[in-house]
């Protein structure tokens, strides 16, 4: 039985991670756009390299859950770190402090 390149290089498991500050996002949200994140973020647990690819972060990635609400998010290994969730240009510009920060405190590259 054959397998693609892209199935075998895909890893059995993805690890879901938060920066300190993303539950403070998820308050400002409605429940109805919390539920929303809830199903993308399984959709990004399958497959995290679906969306766009953000300029400015090294594997950083944007998922829209409405048409103004953004969410950011960084692959690093085998796991997927939420960055920010937020209003569409808040999110762009709080998302490269948030990797900064986070790259200090896990000396992550």
């Amino acid at each position: 039985m054959s397998t693609s390149k892209k199935e075998e290089s895909k890893p059995a498991e993805w690890t879901i991670r938060f920066h300190d500050n993303f539950f403070r996002d998820l308050d400002r949200l409605s429940v109805k756009n919390i539920q929303i994140f809830e199903k993308k973020k399984q959709k990004i647990l399958e497959s995290p390299l679906r969306q766009k690819h953000l300029r400015g972060g090294a594997n950083c990635y944007r998922e829209p859950i409405t048409k103004s609400i953004r969410l950011v998010y960084f692959i690093q290994g085998h796991t997927v770190w939420m960055l920010t969730i937020g209003a569409h240009d808040k999110s762009y510009e709080t998302f490269k402090k948030r990797l900064y920060s986070l790259r200090l405190k896990y000396d992550l590259k």
